[in-house]
């Protein structure tokens, strides 16, 4: 109950976030990440002597979207208005949730926070190929279709390890623990 909670109270920490933008609708109704559908229960076949507690559901994980993004328009991207600039963005993640391993909040020795994105050793040859492919783009991180960060690929990664730079150390925090938990692998 208590981690339902604290991933309840950080996703919507994030989601509050003055950065934090809605993606065009086009982009984020991905069918890989929509919930699942409510089942609905069967009907009981004869009354309970005594009413027991609901088991309760599971929250759902939120998706998680890294889709390649450039300043210029470009035919088959999607346009992105933020506060101080326009992206135009790729339709299809370049990696997601299932890429991921582990994703843990770090601060670095100059005080700046970051989300360091483990991959799984599939995820981690996406992660190479893409950065290897395309440096000067940025990376436009989602989760749920909200906007949460935009780096830029300044060289390739190689080790399977992505550091995104965050607003503040909250922040990293509140992202690592509604993606996957700080320290812990990233749920999928």
């Amino acid at each position: 109950m208590y981690r339902a909670v604290s991933i309840a109270a950080s996703l919507l920490a994030v989601l509050t976030l003055g950065a934090c933008q809605q993606m065009p609708a086009q982009q984020a109704a991905q069918p890989g990440a929509m919930a699942p559908a409510a089942v609905p229960a069967p009907a009981p076949t004869q009354a309970p002597a005594q009413a027991q507690p609901a088991p309760r559901a599971a929250a759902p994980l939120p998706s998680v979207d890294f889709r390649l993004a450039q300043p210029e328009r470009a035919s088959g991207l999607n346009e992105l208005r933020m506060a101080n600039a326009t992206l135009w963005v790729a339709p299809q993640p370049a990696l997601s949730r299932s890429d991921l391993n582990t994703v843990v909040a770090v601060k670095a020795k100059d005080g700046k926070s970051y989300v360091r994105f483990g991959f799984t050793q599939a995820g981690a040859q996406k992660l190479a190929a893409v950065t290897q492919r395309f440096p000067g783009k940025v990376l436009v991180l989602t989760i749920n279709g909200n906007l949460v960060a935009t780096p830029r690929i300044a060289r390739p990664v190689t080790n399977g390890l992505l550091f995104v730079p965050m607003g503040s150390e909250q922040q990293a925090l509140n992202v690592a623990a509604v993606i996957g938990g700080a320290g812990a692998p990233a749920a999928r």
